[in-house]
């Protein structure tokens, strides 16, 4: 009898050590099934099954989730909203942050126009607590579903005149390095690290909290008007670039496959003195079934691309009728759709390009990407135009020598091999046919660029993956955008 109780002790501390060790591995690693740690970005393009996918809201919590993947010998990828297309996000059996939770709004200095926000933050949430404090963003895309320190990592530009980029509203941040150390980043504390980290993808560390330049809710009056490309350079430098009553800019090139990339709506958002009650009260999207129905025939037919080219003139212009909206209220829905894009198919996906080029080669560019359009047989949804000043305030700046047009195109893809090989190909052309305008394209999305493509339109890539080793020197922080571009073998296209 007292062996059988010493047997069932026995067999009792043995589960209890089975049951600690499962425990301990739960803390370690979350527990979630296979298809929970397939992670993929908001394109659908690429899938990619991770260790562990962990969402902390403190500091400390950070730092132990680094130790951890050093203990490991983990690699370390960063996530915010996943609107990055091309593996920015993740890595193979990656323990990946997901920063959503680090979201805090910490500070507002009115006097000095100074918001300290965590890096989790969206605009949408930022955009809310401005608000009622009168204040307002002056850079942000045009959706506000990102977060800031992915806004940072890609080194984002939106519809402002003044301050087109979002490094030139960055007044500092502190960042966790590989090694769990915390430092203060600024344009004169770690110099450098300010330059690699503002458009480095998140392969310099974690970013913390961020000190961001805001400005008045003011009230804005938005005009439209019609252009011929040919005429848009020339009208843009006239009316838009020096005119101080214009704040915000954004224009819309023809989809239309009768006059594709000819004609141009310009909207413009001008300084006005009208007040109303209720004006500054922040604003949802409209219409989204009506708008999701036109653009789902347009998606699906070239008479859909017509009639969508009509419609959106014939609403965009408004002869005769004035439309005023507070500053944030021009970087949010209505103002700035975007449920209407949401698009879930088992064939299809839409995904997005971009391209800088410098204004005075506007026109040839124009020429040359209708000529791949149509050549490729490419699916275009929609083309917008903002102006991007010259910077060469980072290391990886897509306008390095001068301002220039950020063109985005709208695409829908096939969800196929088929469809992947003739977007690479007709993406591959539209890289070449920006750096023969003396152009870059953006590194935000697919990565169907060469790595003699990204070297022509990025000469400092490799001094960035240089400094890449000075910082990280175990790689700790990786993505499949490094995997392919600075990783495989040398001779590799």
């Amino acid at each position: 009898m007292a062996r059988m109780k010493k047997r069932s002790l026995i067999a009792v501390a043995v589960g209890a050590l089975l049951l600690a060790g499962l425990f301990t591995c739960s803390v370690e690693q979350s527990g979630k099934s296979s298809e929970e740690l397939l992670i993929q970005d908001v394109s659908r393009l690429l899938s990619v099954k991770v260790y562990d996918i962990q969402a902390h809201d403190k500091v400390e919590q950070l730092q132990n989730a680094l130790q951890f993947a050093r203990d490991n010998d983990l690699k370390v990828s960063i996530s915010g909203s996943r609107h990055s297309q091309g593996g920015h996000a993740f890595y193979d059996d990656a323990l990946v942050l997901d920063m959503t939770d680090f979201d805090e709004i910490l500070a507002l200095d009115q006097d000095n126009k100074i918001l300290t926000v965590q890096s989790g933050a969206t605009w949408k949430e930022i955009q809310a607590y401005l608000q009622p404090n009168g204040m307002a963003l002056k850079t942000m895309q045009s959706s506000y579903v990102f977060t800031v320190g992915g806004s940072m990592s890609a080194n984002i530009h939106g519809r402002d005149i003044e301050k087109t980029l979002i490094v030139e509203v960055i007044r500092s941040f502190r960042l966790l390095l590989a090694n769990g150390e915390i430092v203060n980043v600024s344009r004169t504390e770690n110099p450098e690290l300010f330059a690699l980290v503002i458009g480095g993808y998140g392969l310099f560390g974690v970013i913390l909290d961020v000190e961001l330049e805001v400005t008045e809710d003011i009230v804005l009056e938005k005009q439209s008007v019609i252009v011929d490309y040919a005429d848009f350079e020339d009208y843009f430098r006239d009316n838009i670039k020096d005119n101080p009553q214009v704040v915000l800019h954004i224009s819309r090139p023809s989809i239309a496959p009768s006059n594709l990339l000819e004609e141009i709506y310009v909207h413009v958002w001008k300084v006005s003195d009208y007040t109303e009650e209720d004006i500054f009260e922040l604003r949802d999207e409209e219409h989204v079934w009506r708008d999701k129905f036109f653009f789902g025939l347009s998606r699906n037919f070239d008479w859909g691309k017509e009639l969508r080219w009509y419609l959106q003139k014939k609403l965009a212009l408004k002869a005769g009728t004035t439309r005023w909206v507070s500053t944030n209220n021009a970087m949010r829905p209505p103002t700035a759709p975007l449920a209407f894009l949401d698009h879930n198919s088992k064939v299809d996906t839409d995904i997005v390009q971009e391209y800088f080029i410098p204004m005075r080669n506007f026109v040839p560019w124009v020429d040359g990407m209708r000529k791949i359009v149509q050549e490729e047989d490419i699916n275009v949804l929609n083309f917008t135009i903002r102006y991007v000043k010259q910077s060469d305030a980072i290391i990886l700046s897509y306008t390095p020598n001068e301002e220039s047009f950020a063109i985005v195109v709208f695409i829908n893809q096939k969800l196929s091999q088929a469809g992947f090989k003739k977007a690479e190909i007709a993406t591959q052309r539209m890289v070449d046919l920006a750096i023969e305008n003396q152009g870059s394209y953006y590194l935000t999305y697919q990565l169907y660029p060469t790595r003699k493509q990204i070297r022509s339109a990025y000469p400092n890539i490799d001094l960035f993956f240089e400094k890449k080793l000075v910082y990280d020197p175990e790689e700790r922080f990786m993505n499949k955008f490094y995997e392919k571009y600075a990783l495989v073998a040398d001779g590799q296209p």
